[in-house]
């Protein structure tokens, strides 16, 4: 049995494998000022909460966009049990050729949610990742990622409206919206992110397809995949296990 974490800037995704078996995933807060300690005991918790034995773990494969974080998670898996602990970055086989200018600017749970495309999607294909970023990848006939678009997050830009405009306030984004002409602040809140969103996401896919020459596979993945992707005309799978399945995968991969 082995873990697949990603550590987020508000979330960090804990899933449990054992060969191509999720026995479980959940998550943990990400706060910087916890120690290997205490991230240690929140590991163990949920592998007792899940009814894994904690002697059963063979090893564990990071990914982090916290790079302070990533230290204190690979003590903590240690604090557990002595075991190997792999990082996706430079050095570890993906099996993803990375075609960016500089390959080591690539999140390292975009890797990961790429790599899981790759298996699931014909090519060529689009990746969506909701998280604190909005970001679009495509990965081309052959399956190499050549490049994508990032963005504000839903949840970030819905921050900034409630920070910088005075009068509009948070809103519970599992709404879905009734129009797209709003009829109140709270609607029309609703109508410009929920539906603003997917309109982008709309029109990125076009220009992929204009990119690529045909019509991509579309894939998505994270908070508000859904209930975004819901609102797009374009046909969209999301898939809520893509980060944790591709950290999966790159775990197997680099087995001796």
């Amino acid at each position: 049995m082995f873990l697949a974490i990603n550590i987020g800037n508000a979330n960090i995704q804990v899933a449990a494998y054992a060969g191509e078996t999720m026995l479980f995933r959940s998550q943990l807060r990400t706060d910087p000022l916890e120690t290997a300690d205490e991230y240690a005991i929140g590991l163990r918790s949920l592998l007792v909460l899940y009814g894994v034995p904690v002697g059963e773990l063979e090893g564990a494969v990071l990914s982090c966009v916290a790079p302070a974080l990533a230290g204190t998670l690979r003590q903590a898996v240690g604090l557990l049990r002595e075991v190997r602990v792999l990082t996706v970055g430079p050095g570890l086989k993906t099996g993803l050729n990375i075609r960016i200018d500089n390959p080591a600017e690539l999140g390292a749970d975009l890797v990961a949610c790429a790599v899981a495309a790759q298996e699931r999607c014909s090519l060529p294909c689009v990746v969506i990742s909701f998280d604190t970023a909005l970001t679009v990848m495509g990965l081309d006939a052959r399956g190499s990622l050549i490049g994508g678009c990032i963005s504000p997050g839903v949840r970030l830009s819905l921050g900034a409206l409630h920070t910088h405009a005075a009068q509009l306030p948070q809103i519970d984004l599992a709404q879905q919206p009734a129009s797209v002409a709003g009829t109140s602040t709270v609607a029309s809140m609703e109508a410009g992110l929920i539906l603003g969103n997917a309109c982008m996401l709309d029109g990125l896919i076009d220009r992929f397809a204009e990119l690529f020459g045909q019509a991509p596979a579309v894939i998505a993945t994270g908070e508000l995949a859904g209930q975004i992707t819901r609102n797009c005309r374009r046909a969209i799978t999301v898939d809520e296990t893509l980060l944790t399945d591709g950290l999966a995968m790159i775990w197997r991969r680099n087995q001796r």
